[in-house]
């Protein structure tokens, strides 16, 4: 169900913060601490209060949750939940012992060896040559002059590959670096001082993914063939100029199931097939459907 992204958030948003503030994370009282949210979330998603106007993503907190159980009727017996609530306590507690991108030393000593940490960076961005680049970083770990770029998975699949967007967060890291290290005076990185890992949160899998100018350029290649695909799609046209019933459609759920763009469908539906910017983000960035 929604195991991987109550993992995803959790680590993020309050763990790494404690590493970053150089406090001691009690993973016991972490662990009891997102079975409770993961409760408060399932309520939530049950009684549908994500439909009623007046209750805003601040107002509801972190038990803000949206699951396909209740949305859309996906079936599910109790006992789903409870292996939910179960999973991501037994996860919680692993997590500090997982193997870090430092040979030798679990992720928790990782953690807390590092020098600084930048986590959950949305702001950084890189324009090249008219396309800009936006990604999401989940961690930035300095130590001495290694720059390691850590993105977050959670599925149980290790055979998907997300090495492309890795390269690009890592090319925006690296602009961004040099960018603020020349306003300050200091020195310049090296692109030999970066490395990209990801790290599974479901069962402490890790993969690192060699940063070279080759690789860059293959990322930057493959945004562009992106843009190509998009404005063939679209015929050039902004998105307030494009009309959906233009675009076939689907009635098989396995489809649905898969497609990135569920949200938006979602979106629209509830909308009677109008765009709302605030209301979309709104579902996308607080919580997506799942």
């Amino acid at each position: 169900m929604w195991q991987g992204t109550l993992i995803d958030n959790f680590f993020s948003k309050t763990i790494i913060p404690l590493y970053k503030d150089k406090k001691n994370p009690d993973f016991k009282a972490l662990a009891d601490e997102l079975v409770e949210i993961a409760k408060r979330q399932f309520a939530f998603s049950e009684q549908h209060l994500y439909r009623d106007k007046s209750v805003t993503k601040t107002k509801a907190g972190d038990a803000f949750q949206i699951l396909d159980i209740h949305e859309c009727g996906v079936p599910y017996v109790e006992g789903d939940v409870l292996n939910i609530y179960s999973t991501v306590k037994e996860i919680i507690l692993q997590v500090p012992q997982y193997p870090s991108p430092e040979e030798g030393k679990t992720l928790h000593e990782y953690l807390v060896s590092s020098n600084y940490l930048q986590t959950d960076i949305k702001y950084w961005s890189y324009e090249f040559e008219g396309i800009k680049l936006n990604p999401q970083i989940d961690l930035v770990r300095h130590k001495n002059k290694a720059i390691h770029i850590i993105d977050w998975k959670v599925s149980d699949s290790n055979t998907s590959d997300y090495s492309k967007q890795l390269y690009l967060a890592g090319i925006v890291a690296f602009h961004n670096i040099k960018k603020s290290n020349l306003e300050k005076q200091w020195a310049l990185p090296k692109l030999e001082d970066f490395s990209l890992f990801e790290i599974n949160l479901m069962n402490g899998n890790k993969r690192q993914h060699s940063f070279t100018k080759e690789s860059a350029a293959g990322a930057l290649d493959y945004v562009y063939q992106f843009k190509d695909e998009q404005e063939q799609l679209s015929g050039n046209r902004k998105w307030d100029e494009l009309n959906i019933e233009d675009y076939i459609t689907t009635d098989k759920r396995e489809t649905c199931m898969f497609c990135k763009f569920k949200p938006l469908c979602i979106h629209l539906i509830k909308n009677n097939f109008k765009y709302d910017e605030n209301e979309y983000y709104k579902l996308v960035s607080h919580q997506q459907l799942v």
